[in-house]
């Protein structure tokens, strides 16, 4: 299970922002377990926002502190600690 902590939604992305691109924009806080760009439909641009989770607490704590506020793609960001559950496709009484 993911530990919430340690996950941050980073929102106000630029259309043409990938996970790859957040991942490397957020990597030097730390060890990276998963990015997460939700993309809409047709466009298969993003939403306008994702997830990025860290193996550890204090390098989440570190990119917030750091990246909140922070230009990328000339759009700035918005960097907070994530209440985000990703889904695991199990029945919600398995969870």
């Amino acid at each position: 299970m993911m530990e919430h902590r340690c996950t941050l939604y980073v929102g106000g992305l630029a259309p043409e922002v990938t996970a790859h691109i957040l991942r490397v924009a957020f990597i030097p806080f730390g060890p990276i377990v998963d990015v997460d760009v939700p993309l809409q439909a047709g466009t298969q641009h993003n939403k306008g926002f994702g997830f990025v989770q860290f193996e550890f607490t204090e390098d989440a704590e570190a990119a917030r502190d750091n990246m909140h506020e922070a230009e990328l793609y000339g759009k700035c960001l918005n960097v907070d600690i994530s209440q985000y559950k990703k889904k695991t496709g199990s029945a919600v009484w398995n969870q």
